[in-house]
């Protein structure tokens, strides 16, 4: 099973791959560079090779890059949408020279104008971006925990997106805390089945590729996106055991975006704690 945690690059993206494998964690998720400002990528071509090359020796891997927290491509803003535009191509391109799956972004907020509204010009952005970075490395929308205006707040935004875009490239990566905090209930067998029903007749399993699991801060239904450590927040251990343990949810990478036990980011005492569920 794969189960893996974000790390830091601050020692360089081959450093990220020491790092993950100390934690005991087999597959990792990183920023290609600061996700709090539009920048590009500090690896060079050779650290980009050698991540690459070590990954496959490792066993590391599927990996994946979080896009930077500044994208928008709901925007009305013309600027940001350019910006946001850009730094996805810049992550697919960077995606692809690093071996990456893909590039998992939160697609943005309408700003209180509806999903609706954006709907055809988000398709078109993102059409757009899988069309000048032309790789294999695949744009993957992570549902959010809804409110604020996010995109992506349910399965069925999801799947409008999926099937307006219409490109194979475009998938989607779950939340354990975003699903928790838009209401979306695996505290028990059966709220999984129907939450893998519920999937299935959306965006539809082959179209996911990843699973960040984290605990939730806030409560149930409440639209809230804070992260807390597996275990001590207000999902906790059980409903994490279940995903652990189901034929659908256990065949994705498991990768932790918690704060930490020390709040420095995802340890190896979360990665040991969903071990140990297993």
């Amino acid at each position: 099973m794969k189960i893996g945690a974000h790390v830091s690059i601050a020692k360089g993206i081959p450093a990220a791959l020491i790092k993950i494998q100390t934690m005991g964690a087999n597959c990792l998720q990183i920023f290609s560079s600061s996700p709090r400002s539009f920048g590009t990528p500090k690896a060079t071509d050779d650290d980009c090779s050698k991540f690459k090359t070590e990954a496959k020796r490792r066993g590391i891997g599927p990996n994946f890059i979080h896009a930077n927290y500044l994208v928008n491509l709901g925007t009305d803003k013309q600027r940001l949408l350019e910006l946001s535009t850009q730094s996805l191509v810049t992550d697919l391109n960077f995606a692809d020279k690093v071996g990456a799956r893909g590039v998992i972004v939160h697609t943005g907020s309408h700003g209180g104008r509806g999903f609706d509204k954006v709907l055809n010009p988000v398709a078109n952005v993102i059409k757009k971006i899988l069309k000048t970075a032309n790789g294999e490395a695949k744009l993957l929308l992570e549902i959010t925990s809804g409110g604020k205006g996010r995109i992506g707040a349910n399965f069925q935004e999801l799947q409008q997106l999926l099937q307006a875009v219409n490109h194979p490239r475009l998938g989607v990566c779950l939340d354990t805390c975003h699903m928790f905090a838009a209401g979306y209930a695996f505290d028990s067998a059966e709220k999984i089945t129907e939450l893998k029903k519920q999937i299935q007749a959306t965006v539809g399993w082959s179209n996911i590729y990843c699973l960040h699991v984290n605990d939730s801060k806030g409560e149930f239904a409440s639209h809230i996106d804070r992260h807390e450590n597996i275990g001590k927040g207000k999902i906790g251990k059980a409903p994490f055991k279940l995903l652990l343990h189901d034929e659908k949810f256990k065949e994705l990478p498991f990768i932790l975006e918690t704060p930490g036990f020390d709040d420095k980011g995802p340890d190896k005492q979360n990665i040991d704690i969903l071990k140990s569920l297993l």
